[in-house]
Order: C-alpha cells, then sequence, then structure tokens
C-alpha cells in the first residue's frame, strides 16, 4: 500500500510538481517558506493520496491543498505575532547590491508593489497570487477557491486598485 502511494506521488510531482512550487512561491515570502510549503503539501498528498489518484484533475487537488496548508500556517503566524510581534533586532533593510540606476528603480518598484501585495486581505492577495504568480486564469481560480469567476474578476481589480493607490500615496 505505501510502495503504491509512493508511486502515485512520484508520478503527480513529476507531472505537477514544477508548478506546484511555483504556486508555493509566489504564496510564501521566502524561499525557505515555499520549500516549507511545498513539502508540507506533498506530506499531505501522501496522506491522501487514495483521493488524489481517484481525482478527476489531480493538479486542481494539490493547488487547493498547497492554499489550505498557506492559509493554515497564515492564521498560525497572525496568532503567534498578535502574542510575540517579531521584526529585524536593529530596524534595518537588507541591502540592495549596487547596479545601474534603472536596475535599482525597477527594484525598488517590485519591492513597493510585492510590499502592498503582502499588506492585502487574504482573500485578495490568494487570487493576485494564483493570477499573476500562476497564471493561471479566471476560470481555473473560480473553480479551486469555488467561487464565482465574477467574484474572482471583482477581487482582482480590487486588488489592483489598493495597490496602485498604494503606489500613488508612496509617491
Amino acid at each position: 500500500m505505501d510502495e503504491r502511494r509512493a508511486n502515485v506521488i512520484s508520478r503527480l510531482t513529476d507531472e505537477y510538481g514544477p508548478a506546484l512550487y511555483r504556486l508555493c512561491r509566489s504564496l510564501a515570502y521566502t524561499r525557505e517558506e515555499a520549500e516549507d510549503l511545498f513539502q508540507d503539501t506533498l506530506v499531505k498528498a501522501l496522506e491522501r493520496a487514495d483521493r488524489l489518484e481517484a481525482a478527476r484533475q489531480p493538479d486542481k487537488y494539490l493547488y487547493a491543498m498547497a492554499l489550505r496548508q498557506w492559509q493554515s500556517r497564515q492564521r498560525k503566524f497572525a496568532r503567534r505575532r498578535r502574542i510575540a510581534p517579531m521584526g529585524p533586532l536593529d530596524g534595518a533593510e537588507p541591502e540592495q547590491a549596487p547596479g545601474p540606476e534603472e536596475a535599482y528603480i525597477a527594484r525598488e518598484e517590485l519591492r513597493r508593489v510585492r510590499a502592498l501585495a503582502d499588506a492585502l486581505p487574504e482573500k485578495l492577495r490568494t487570487i493576485t497570487a494564483l493570477y499573476y504568480g500562476m497564471d493561471m486564469p479566471v476560470k481555473r481560480i473560480a473553480a479551486l477557491l469555488h467561487l464565482p469567476a465574477g467574484t474572482v474578476k471583482s477581487r482582482l481589480h480590487r486588488a489592483r486598485t489598493m495597490i496602485e493607490e498604494g503606489l500613488k500615496h508612496d509617491e
């Protein structure tokens, strides 16, 4: 039984692993968190290998597992931050490597957009990560999250508007 489960997970990881990792990378703040999320998702998939094998769309099932794992982590870390807030000890941000002015401006803009996207409410951030990070179409996001396509579109619009307003406010 365990060998069959391992074979199912191995086959699905080969087929859907890169896309699943991209999803984890777009949801997580750091590469290490993305790798942990990816591994946790695969462990959960191993536990549910029978359901996964029987699923008509195993990739959708894997993405939903990753999203639930990420949401669970977010709730856990939010509780921890309420109890014991954490931040850099000296309050300094990591230094950027010096480079051409255009590259610096582009990195700074990307950092600002990423910070604004990370500050979005969870329901907007999830949809934004799937749409922009995974290049997932609206219909597929709607099916994955069990939402109407119009709701997905309106949340994407609201997220874009909030990010644009944040960028204008920073100027």
